[in-house]
């Protein structure tokens, strides 16, 4: 079989279901950049061959879709060989993009229009086999071990108490062991004990590492008086993210776009929330339409140009939307001042002109079609219906498509209706009425309710009226303002010089947060490093030089016959390019925690390279900081390599039967040529 680490599985979802069991995805195998199989399997022959290849990166493009609902996605990540690294290729710096934009930015070929399961499984396999994409971190850094008895105790008799205490004098020796492999390695921990008469009842080790540094170090055992049971924790920034990830399909959406050779797009939902802020170089049609359908149903789509361009005409119609166009193409100051008082009030950041182009003619269409939303809560609330315990969303959408504001409030009058129906035919249908409350006291508490409801309509009338009057005084306050910055600051709007100005001061505002957070991680470093001189003085930590990599070992200057040296990345191909200069050197390697076990055991046993793990406390370039303890399990690689490598002399010298015997044969010849010459 080929080496697990130029294997790649592409997946993507052909059929769901209710049941992950339901599940079919397609499912491509690359290795060395090839696609060396392609195939439709269900969800449990997809675990089988995911163990039996045990690729090194699992790819998608949506890891939801794995399982649809959050539970089946965790059930199926659990289920991972432990090694198997989840990649979602369309994600980058610049967030979530279309996989068709990823594949052609490093050179796929891929068609138009929306890919089959079949070729999106080749496709983002080839992307995961180029290094592209970003990892899902499924488990954080924390591992749960959990220690308890393995049976009850109930022995019964008068040997119980004694058969109880042997049990947690068991339990007690193996939470020992455990914490002495956990302090060998210096990985820190909590630890919390159930104690009992005796010993110990159970004990759980929460370890503040990733599982792979656990692995080898602590077994899981299900014994007759023990059992260790080893949980990782899943990371909670994915449930985050999953949960809010979770498809919108009735978030309605008003997009501005700004077409050209950067496509500028800005969504916004019907409450004016921004959904999405994003331009792009090389956006096509294509990409525009899915990244908008990803965000949920667009409603309108506008441009800030009284006349729509094509690229905005023929995205409405492929998505089903409205177009809207000004009556008059928006100027630049309009745009300017819209978008920044816009971005104060709802904390957004627009970076260029065009996010601002599109997201100033989403912003028209919004306060044109607001009025109708406004009128619709205002006949909603005359007529005493709540529009804040409404679902009015799609509503307002029917009144976007085209519906009139007396059919909207027909249908949402028949939907309060028919709420009221089931909720009052449920109890008759169940208990009949109470005889013991008499028709007085009926009527006694719908003149108490009949009051209640005129002194809120009252106060309704009030709070609307009072609402009105403040609205038409913002409305008046705004057009002043906005009449006294055209007379006043026309020009300086328009001046070019000021914007440019503007960015570069955003720009240093920019930079100066930069160097804050640098100056902050200095900081904490430095204080880091004074916290730990004491214990170098004491001689509980060691300073070694550190090198990025093996073949940094190469250019050491001076290099000290038998030096320890700190390596940040290690593989044994490198180990085995470089094994005449180490062995001459007699160099003495430490490798982080991440390191596999199988690389520093190959390393001992077939290369004869001392290598040990270690954490380094410090993080500075060219110094590596650890705990003295280390050295201990670094000397006894280093005996161990001295022994193989006297084994391996040995055998070299030792001379086989079939040696001896040539070297006699050899003799008598001899002997005897010399024989014949005497003769």
């Amino acid at each position: 079989m080929e080496s697990r680490e130029r294997t790649y599985f592409g997946v993507d979802v052909v059929r769901q279901g209710p049941k992950l069991g339901n599940y079919v995805y397609s499912v491509a195998i690359v290795r060395e950049g090839r696609v060396v199989k392609v195939d439709e399997v269900p969800a449990a022959r997809l675990i089988r061959l995911l163990w039996e290849f045990k690729p090194v990166v699992v790819a998608v493009d949506n890891i939801l879709e794995l399982g649809g609902s959050v539970r089946n996605l965790l059930r199926f990540l659990k289920l991972l060989p432990p090694d198997t690294r989840i990649v979602q290729v369309n994600v980058g710096e610049d967030g979530v993009r279309d996989v068709r934009t990823v594949a052609r930015q490093v050179g796929l070929e891929v068609p138009h229009g929306k890919l089959s399961p079949r070729l999106t499984a080749i496709v983002v396999a080839i992307l995961a086999s180029r290094g592209v994409g970003e990892e899902v971190e499924v488990f954080g850094k924390k591992v749960k071990i959990y220690v308890h008895r393995g049976r009850s105790g109930r022995a019964g008799g008068s040997s119980e108490a004694r058969f109880k205490r042997n049990l947690r004098a068991a339990v007690a020796q193996v939470v020992r062991k455990i914490e002495e492999r956990l302090k060998s390695r210096s990985i820190d921990y909590d630890l919390t004990i159930r104690r009992s008469r005796g010993g110990i009842d159970s004990a759980v080790f929460t370890v503040y590492s990733d599982p792979e540094s656990i692995r080898g170090l602590v077994r899981e055992e299900s014994g007759y008086d023990v059992v260790v049971r080893i949980r990782p924790v899943l990371n909670p920034q994915l449930l985050r993210n999953l949960l809010l990830s979770r498809p919108a399909a009735q978030r309605y959406l008003i997009v501005g776009i700004d077409p050209g050779i950067e496509v500028g797009i800005a969504a916004i939902d019907l409450n004016g929330n921004v959904v999405l802020l994003k331009s792009g170089r090389g956006l096509d049609r294509e990409d525009v339409i899915s990244i908008i359908r990803n965000l949920g149903r667009c409603l309108v789509v506008a441009t800030d140009k009284c006349q729509p361009p094509d690229f905005v005409r023929k995205v409405a119609a492929a998505l089903g939307a409205r177009v809207y166009s000004p009556e008059r193409d928006l100027e630049v100051s309009e745009k300017e001042f819209a978008v920044s008082k816009y971005a104060e009030e709802h904390g957004v950041e627009v970076r260029n002109t065009h996010i601002r182009d599109a997201l100033a003619a989403a912003l028209e269409a919004y306060r044109y079609l607001e009025s109708k939303a406004r009128e619709l809560e205002e006949r909603l609330a005359e007529m005493g219906l709540d529009p804040l315990a409404l679902d009015l969303g799609k509503y307002k959408a029917k009144l976007i498509e085209g519906s009139t504001i007396a059919e909207v409030v027909e249908e949402l009058i028949e939907e309060s209706l028919g709420e009221v129906e089931s909720y009052t035919q449920a109890p008759e249908s169940s208990h009949a009425p109470k005889p013991a409350e008499s028709e007085e006291s009926l009527k006694s508490r719908i003149r108490r309710l009949e009051s209640y409801i005129s002194s809120l309509e009252a106060e309704r009338r009030e709070l609307v009226a009072r609402v009105r009057s403040l609205e038409e005084e913002l409305t008046r306050l705004n057009q002043a303002v906005e009449s006294r910055l055209n007379s006043i600051s026309q020009s300086l709007l328009k001046d070019r010089k000021v914007y440019e100005l503007t960015q570069r001061l955003l720009n240093a505002i920019r930079d100066l947060d930069n160097y804050r957070y640098e100056y902050a991680k200095l900081r904490e470093s430095y204080y880091k490093l004074v916290g730990l001189l004491p214990e170098v003085a004491l001689g509980e930590v060691l300073v070694l030089r550190k090198v990025p990599s093996v073949g940094s070992l190469l250019r050491l200057d001076p290099l000290r016959q038998g030096e320890t040296v700190y390596v940040e990345r290690v593989s044994l191909e490198e180990l085995r390019g470089a094994l005449d200069f180490l062995q001459r050197s007699e160099l003495r390697i430490l490798v982080p925690d991440s390191v596999p076990d199988e690389v520093v055991e190959r390393a001992i046993e077939e290369l004869a390279i001392p290598v040990a793990k270690a954490v380094d406390l410090g993080g500075i370039e060219g110094v590596a900081l650890v705990r003295s303890p280390v050295m201990s399990v670094l000397s006894s690689a280093v005996e161990r390599v001295t022994e193989i490598r006297k084994a391996r002399e040995l055998e070299r010298r030792i001379l086989s039967l079939e040696d001896v015997e040539r070297i006699i044969a050899e003799y008598r010849l001899n002997r005897s040529l010399e024989r014949n010459k005497e003769s």
